[in-house]
């Protein structure tokens, strides 16, 4: 009487292959799981910031830093958690993006120094996140003026504030906003 080979008595001893891949989705990796539960959120908070293909590339670099990974405690915010790691891998790519503008701009067989001259997507991050950092009422009064357009009497009467008093915010949040343009 021959003896069954080992891979035979795996297989014989083994559940349906169904059964076994839903095991070891629903076992293997719960960290995997969380971070796919909130790729869909993360995603639509980078097109936000991001064009929509630099959006797509760091949710999923994101998404394969965090799921392969278990969480040495648990994670109280997983979403302020990938929104960090995220913005991190933007600032990396836009540092070797600029990396390789200044290298072009030395080789002799680089660009004119013309393409250097226009801002890149690094640069709308940063003024993006310097507007963000800036207090509530300041931000709000930044934007009405330079982005909405109104006039300082129009915010006032909007707040119900003296158009000194709207004068003094603006000034405070363009000097902030050019000190942490310049951090």
């Amino acid at each position: 009487m021959s003896r069954p080979n080992s891979a035979h008595r795996a297989r014989e001893q083994a559940p349906a292959s169904s059964s076994r891949d839903d095991e070891s989705v629903s076992t293997a990796r719960p960290a995997e799981a969380t971070w796919r539960a909130h790729l869909v959120w993360l995603r639509s908070r980078l097109r936000v910031r991001f064009s929509a293909d630099l959006a797509d590339d760091l949710a999923q670099e994101t998404y394969l830093r965090m799921a392969g990974r278990e969480p040495s405690s648990p994670v109280e915010n997983p979403r302020g958690l990938l929104l960090t790691v995220a913005s991190n891998l933007a600032r990396d790519a836009f540092r070797r993006d600029r990396v390789r503008a200044e290298y072009a701009a030395r080789s002799p067989h680089a660009f004119s120094r013309a393409d250097l001259s226009v801002h890149t997507a690094e640069d709308d991050f940063e003024v993006r996140e310097a507007i963000r950092s800036l207090p509530p009422k300041l931000r709000d009064v930044l934007l009405l003026s330079k982005i909405g357009g109104l006039t300082n009497r129009e915010i006032a009467q909007r707040y119900g504030l003296s158009v000194r008093a709207i004068d003094k915010r603006l000034q405070q949040a363009v000097t902030l906003f050019v000190a942490r343009l310049r951090d």
